[in-house]
């Protein structure tokens, strides 16, 4: 009985290890894609977005910034009316 456990317990550190080992190389992986594609954030995700201050956010642009803006201005309406 306690070689079954043993087996069991060896078994199972195994399988955690090869869980660890493989998001291990998978960000490392990841990591040398995006300095070999020479990544850089979208402009339309600022890498440090006023939080709390007096700065003014620019408007979103595009599709998605339009959708937002209709968005806003209908919940605007609903709590005005």
């Amino acid at each position: 009985m306690l070689a079954a456990v043993v087996l069991f317990l060896a078994l199972a550190i195994a399988f955690a290890a090869g869980y660890f080992t493989r998001d291990f190389l998978s960000r490392k992986r990841r990591a040398e894609a995006r300095r070999w594609r020479e990544y850089t954030q979208p402009d339309w995700l600022p890498a440090a977005a006023p939080a709390n201050t007096n700065e003014i956010v620019p408007p979103a642009t595009g599709e998605l910034g339009q959708m937002l803006n209709r968005w806003e201005s209908r919940a605007r309406a609903r709590r005005a009316g």
